[in-house]
């Protein structure tokens, strides 16, 4: 480790003055001077060149409330996985993969669910892990955080070095060198000139090979014109069936057939393997190492199958076969059918020594260069490319060659036994993880690591231009690239050269996808049926290319996507999709009660959501962004944690259900343990999430004149640059009052106090007792300005109330909110639950007349249900509550009190879809009854002459309303 002593002292120095006064400007990292400069951590917190910047998770400690209950469940997993006792087990386990894909010793086992040898999005949970483990480390100081992540840097880096040392160049071959095909080897197959077998009629294909393993419709050679005009070579056709060569211009079921003799082409030895079409005698013979093992009759040549274009060694044209995993050497391609005494010496003879006349080759492929091209060695001008090509500094869990199988030309991921889902979108975990290792805890070994594979990123992707890029961020869902943008726009920023820099950056622009980016600068909404992730997490990164190069539109980009989610495909809860996908523009409630698809608001979506809104934020301070921010904090990522505790398992949910009556448990899948409970995107991004609720309660302006209280946390902030230690007080969410106290520290500091949306009921603010003359809107900022001492204080209350969200397609939908908190009813019915509140409303328009609450803090009854704060996560093992985050509001008549009018309520509504009684209360809190009655007679008269009200039902609205005093009085 890297100057290990130096920055332990420093970090433990740093963390000790979280809790006592400093007028010192000691940083608690290494890096923490560029964070400023870089967009910071990114997972863990960071600003960007914005006029607001957040503070280092070290200087924000949290109280005892629900946030650090949530917290303490994830630092005790942190602290204890997998529970085996050893404090290195975790690590191991989040190494065996990498250590496995470097060649190396792999003790232990894996974490489970998706990173699983062989399987979906092996490695990412490192990287989440490594985030997990820096933020508890700069949230704690506690060494236990610092040995584990130290030693799986140091890991990781051997990891690396081992990938470097690999043979990725030409094998040892039959005779001089061999092209090694398939994973692990990064070259993935040989793609052949198109039309090469054109007017050929008889042929004989030769070649040696050494398989690495039985694999059934794997194949040595294809040559196509497409799905129904081929022929090809399989060594094995299913276990214990092959070689068996094909011809057919009439599909799969008109196949022209050699079968060879079962297992005819051994594994692990070099075989020569030769198939002969004769037109002239319409039959072909297949042998391997010069003797025949199969004949057939074959009436097609290649000439038949037209312009052939697919034409390759090593795979076929079907997304189901696997890509050959073999050596080959020496190919070669007859324009006509060779006898068996010249099949025999074929497989005898040293190619090198008895060359063939050039005048019989179409083409012969020897693979004794180095590089991408396979020379024709027959002379004719037609050589191939080998597609796979390896660059030092790569890192994961899985072969190099999953990322050649994304690229172009083959733009075909996902296939073969050693698939993976997103390789790019795993490179960013690990990224992003070693860089917050670097930020957070001053590791300059992930630094080093990180520039590596930044480098090995530009290589890879400087071989294209933007249509070929774009062809692959289009592609569902192995585009999907997570921040990759992001995290190299940090490296742009801490690279130590200028060259170094601009590459950088240069490879951050190419993950831009420019049709969803240039729709997202003309604020033109193209989201609907895209995956939602995989275009949320780019957006982040649209904002770190800002900052580093001034470019306005990637802010405008970042800016427009957030106001295509936010509010119209947002849930209550703050989470946004369906099956991880998008939907239609507004519409919230698309199958809640039917037998669609169940699994909603996907828990990295909300993740990805507040990382896109924090850094907005850092730009443009609209109150807005904090409210959605505190929405989707507070209720979809609070909830997404389950309240037990566990050392084996993140408990962190996948989805979350929407529908009415439904639990976190899914047909047979629990939520929070989909997957094993490790592994999965969203147990992964959980880990951090879980870890860094602090990151955003405070932030201060670039100058350090200003202090934003963003978020009401009990906490403490420790401000270095200024000398200032606050303390927040607060029972919320249970009460809306918090108290903020300046224990050290003096001087002159603008406080910046947020007023949510939600506080309809009043918002006031008293300094030191004092009531401060305060213009508080809801959604929007007050500003305390004065010289402040030890022992100020600044009282804060903003009476919670209920209230409804409505859905945006039917307002008759609605959630159910108290203060910051969706409150959802109790029960296992699969249908809305019917409520009505109007007749019970009184001026101040609270739901709470008709709410009671319980002995249960937080918990109330209406209607005969429980209503209970939806953060509360199932904390009895083996319950899950069901629950209705939507009821249906029933209001079928004008109504106020007991006076009733016999107009009918909900059966006219306006082009809003809003009800008259919804246009009338939304006016509440009245100052009186005469105020009140003054918003009807406005609503009636809107009512009147858009011809939803007679003036007889217009009269009849009014008397009610003016006979009402007495049951609107509070």
């Amino acid at each position: 480790m890297t100057k290990q002593f130096t920055r332990r002292s420093l970090l433990q120095l740093g963390a000790l003055t979280a809790a006592a006064p400093t007028t010192l400007a000691i940083t608690s990292t290494s890096a923490s001077a560029s964070t400023a400069h870089t967009g910071g951590t990114g997972g863990a917190g960071g600003a960007g060149r914005g006029p607001v910047e957040p503070f280092a998770l070290d200087r924000v400690a949290l109280h005892d409330g629900i946030f650090r209950q949530k917290r303490d469940r994830m630092l005790n997993y942190a602290r204890n996985y997998p529970g085996t006792g050893g404090v290195l087990d975790g690590p191991d386990r989040m190494l065996h993969l990498f250590r496995a894909n470097a060649g190396l010793p792999a003790p232990a086992t894996w974490p489970g669910g998706w990173d699983t040898p062989n399987h979906l999005l092996r490695g990412h949970f490192t990287g989440h892990y490594l985030t997990m483990l820096s933020q508890s480390y700069a949230a704690t100081g506690e060494e236990i955080f610092l040995e584990k992540l130290d030693y799986l840097v140091e890991e990781l880096g051997k990891c690396q070095r081992a990938l470097d040392a690999r043979a990725v160049g030409r094998v040892a071959g039959r005779s001089g060198k061999a092209v090694r095909l398939s994973d692990p080897h990064p070259n993935q197959y040989v793609s052949l000139p198109e039309r090469i077998l054109d007017g050929v009629t008889d042929v004989t294909f030769a070649v040696w090979v050494r398989l690495a393993a039985t694999q059934s419709n794997a194949r040595i050679f294809h040559f196509g014109a497409g799905t129904n005009s081929y022929l090809s070579l399989s060594p094995w056709v299913s276990a214990n069936m092959g070689p068996r060569f094909v011809i057919t211009t009439g599909g799969s079921g008109n196949e022209q057939r050699v079968d060879g003799a079962s297992n005819a082409i051994p594994v692990g030895e070099w075989a020569h393997v030769t198939v002969v079409v004769s037109a002239t005698e319409a039959v072909g013979r297949l042998y391997v190492d010069g003797t025949q093992v199969g004949e057939g009759a074959i009436g097609l040549t290649p000439a038949d199958l037209g312009p052939a274009a697919n034409n390759w060694i090593g795979r076929s044209s079907s997304l189901n076969d696997p890509y050959l995993n073999a050596s080959v050497d020496d190919f070669r391609i007859y324009h006509r059918a060779l006898t068996a005494a010249e099949v025999q010496a074929l497989a005898t003879a040293d190619p090198a020594a008895q060359p063939p006349a050039p005048t019989d080759l179409v083409a012969w492929y020897r693979f004794e260069e180095e590089g991408e091209t396979a020379a024709d060695h027959s002379g004719n001008d037609r050589a191939a490319t080998i597609v796979g090509t390896s660059y030092p500094g790569y890192l994961a869990a899985f072969p190099e060659g999953q990322f050649s199988r994304l690229e172009p030309p083959t733009l075909r991921p996902n296939s073969g036994a050693n698939a993976v889902w997103a390789p790019w979108y795993t490179c960013h975990k690990i990224m992003r993880g070693l860089l917050n290792a670097y930020h957070l805890t001053g590791n300059e070994d992930a630094l080093e690591i990180v520039f590596r594979m930044g480098d090995w990123a530009h290589q890879r992707l400087s071989r294209y231009d933007q249509t070929q890029l774009d062809q692959m961020w289009n592609i569902y869902s192995a585009g999907e690239a997570g921040s990759m943008n992001e995290v190299m726009a940090e490296l742009s920023a801490l690279a130590r050269n200028r060259d170094a820099k601009a590459r950088y950056l240069r490879t951050a622009e190419a993950f831009t996808f420019t049709t969803l980016f240039d729709a997202s600068i003309e604020d033109r909404d193209v989201l609907d049926g895209r995956h939602a992730n995989q275009y949320m997490a780019p957006n982040i990164g649209y904002l770190r290319i800002f900052e580093q190069t001034g470019a306005e539109e990637y802010h405008t980009a970042a800016k427009n996507f957030w106001g295509m989610v936010v509010p119209h495909r947002t849930f209550s809860n703050g989470g946004a999709g369906r099956s991880e996908h998008f939907g239609v523009r507004g519409v919230i409630t698309s199958g809640f009660t039917s037998n669609s698809d169940p699994r909603h608001a996907e828990t990295c979506c909300a993740y990805n959501m507040l990382r896109l809104t924090r850094n907005l934020f850092f730009h443009d301070q609209d109150p807005a962004y904090m409210d959605f921010y505190e929405k989707a904090l507070h209720n979809q990522i609070l909830s997404s944690r389950r309240d037990v505790d566990s050392v084996t398992a993140t408990e962190v949910t996948y989805h979350q259900n929407m529908w009415p009556g439904r639990s976190r448990q899914i047909g047979s899948f629990v939520e929070y343990s989909r997957y094993g409970g490790n592994g999965s995107c969203c147990n992964g991004t959980g880990l951090e999430s879980h870890t860094k609720y602090q990151e955003s309660i405070y932030f201060r302006s670039a100058d350090e004149s200003t202090l934003y209280v963003n978020l009401f946390i009990a906490s403490t902030l420790t401000w270095p640059g200024r000398g200032f230690v606050l303390t927040q007080e607060t029972r919320y969410p249970t009460e809306g009052a918090t108290r903020l106290r300046f224990d050290r520290g003096s001087g002159r500091l603008k406080v910046k106090l947020r007023v949510p949306s939600w506080a309809v009921q009043g918002y006031t603010v008293r300094v030191n007792g004092v009531r401060q003359r305060l213009t508080a809107a809801p959604g929007s900022y007050v500003t305390v300005d004065r010289r402040w001492s030890r022992g100020d204080t600044i009282d804060i209350s903003m009476p919670f109330s209920f209230r409804v969200e409505k859905a945006l397609n039917d307002k008759s939908v609605q959630s159910i909110l108290y203060g910051p908190t969706l409150m959802v009813v109790r029960d296992a019915t699969p249908s809305y639950r019917e409520f009505s509140f109007y007749a019970d409303l009184k001026l101040d328009g609270d739901l709470a007349a008709a709410i009671a609450p319980t002995t249960v803090p937080m918990h109330f009854t209406t209607h005969g249900y429980t209503l209970a704060p939806y953060y509360e996560s199932d904390p009895v093992p083996g319950q899950f509550n069901a629950y209705h985050p939507y009821v249906k509001r029933v209001e079928p008549e004008v109504v106020f009190g007991s006076h009733a009018t016999g107009v009918p309520n909900d059966a006219l509504r306006d082009e809003a879809g809003e009800t008259f009684l919804d246009r009338v209360w939304e006016a509440a809190p009245f100052r009186n009854h005469g105020h009140f009655v003054q918003r009807v007679a406005q609503v009636s008269g809107e009512w009147l002459r858009a011809g939803r009200h007679t003036e007889a039902q217009r009269k009849a609205v009014l008397v009610a309303a003016a006979r009402s005093a007495g049951d609107l009085r509070p």
